[in-house]
């Protein structure tokens, strides 16, 4: 996930934060996640990224993420995910 994040910021220069709106693969809300660098890495708020396929994402909103904090990428829900982002 953080190569992924890596090349979000690399193609946007001289930005601080990244918003992205997405939907929760979980139940489909509007997901505005902002991620910053830090000097660890980086910080999200908003919701949860995980990493679904090698430069592929799945966002999961805040409700969901506190209801079910367990990432389960063998899931049938997480495996039927087609997502191109």
């Amino acid at each position: 996930m953080i190569e992924i994040l890596k090349k979000m910021f690399e193609a946007n220069p001289g930005k601080s934060t990244i918003g992205l709106l997405d939907k929760c693969f979980v139940c489909g809300r509007k997901t505005n996640i902002e991620i910053t660098p830090t000097s660890g890495g980086f910080g999200l708020q908003g919701g949860v990224l995980i990493k679904h396929k090698p430069d592929k994402y799945l966002a999961k909103c805040p409700a969901c993420h506190e209801a079910n904090p367990k990432i389960d990428d063998k899931s049938t829900e997480f495996k039927n995910k087609d997502i191109n982002r």
